[in-house]
């Protein structure tokens, strides 16, 4: 397959397809993502990646950790540990903003992973071409960037 894809490549591809001939180990994957309807079932409750990973190509996985994990330890003090309830706040609260970013992962995936040469030289191009300061950010801002107002919950321990 990856000499069928790659055999009439320029630049490494011959070099690379004898190397893989010489080997016995290889490791293949493809990019994907899934979107489950619950991020818990009885007492768990999944946070990040686990729950929502909205793409490898985003560069968002830490921020949406510690963003999940923050608001999901907020409801379970907030609701005095009723996780039943803290679970459906946690979901309630993030659900539509982590719906946004995994459509918008969705939409730059194939420029991250083109399928074709000329997709390939336009992602380059782009990708130089959004290296230029504030241009990423007049360009794809709102993909990048958002305002999501997180809660002020009021820590117990922390308070006296």
């Amino acid at each position: 397959m990856l000499r069928e894809s790659y055999g009439d490549g320029k630049w490494e591809c011959p070099r690379i397809l004898e190397e893989l001939d010489r080997t016995d180990e290889l490791y293949f994957d493809s990019v994907s993502q899934i979107r489950m309807n619950s991020w818990s079932q009885g007492r768990i409750a999944l946070t990040g990646d686990a729950a929502f990973c909205v793409s490898l190509l985003a560069g968002q996985g830490s921020a949406l950790a510690m963003i999940s994990a923050y608001v999901l330890a907020g409801e379970l003090c907030r609701t005095g540990g009723r996780y039943e309830e803290a679970f459906l706040k946690y979901e309630g609260f993030l659900r539509d903003y982590i719906h946004i970013k995994q459509q918008g992962a969705e939409r730059f995936a194939t420029a991250f992973a083109p399928r074709t040469r000329l997709g390939l030289l336009l992602r380059n191009l782009v990708i130089r071409t959004l290296a230029i300061p504030g241009l990423a950010r007049l360009a794809v801002g709102r993909e990048i960037t958002d305002a999501l107002q997180l809660p002020d919950y009021r820590w117990p321990s922390l308070m006296n």
